[in-house]
């Protein structure tokens, strides 16, 4: 079942500020389609939603996935073809700056505005 708790070392927690969790990158790994199961289930990667993979044509598909710095290093070491891409911690600590602090709605006392709807209310 899926939910929008926290998990156990979500950044979101409070108290949770000074453990720094690595740093995850954009990569594409290249594989066989027979070292695909392999590789899934010696290094646990994030896959986002679900897996991606784009075939080539010479068989291989590259796998969309995001990795830190030692995974990277692993996956090399074991003979995997990584390009790194971009660094989504830090494109995500950049776009945390966007969101505005407090509570805009001071405790309900502010009627929130706009095109939302409550949960569990009509729908239109």
């Amino acid at each position: 079942m899926l939910n929008d708790e926290p998990g156990p070392r979500d950044p979101n927690l409070p108290g949770q500020d000074d453990e720094q969790l690595p740093d995850l990158f954009e990569v594409q790994i290249t594989v066989t389609q027979d070292d695909f199961a392999t590789l899934m289930e010696k290094y646990p990667l994030d896959l986002g939603c679900r897996p991606h993979i784009e075939m080539n044509p010479d068989g291989t598909g590259t796998l969309q996935a995001f990795a830190s710095e030692e995974r990277i290093r692993q996956l090399e070491a074991a003979g995997y073809r990584v390009e790194r891409g971009e660094n989504v911690s830090a494109l995500g600590r950049e776009r945390q700056k966007e969101v505005g602090v407090g509570d805009r709605f001071q405790g309900g006392r502010v009627t929130p505005r706009g095109l939302g709807r409550k949960p569990g209310g009509p729908r239109r």
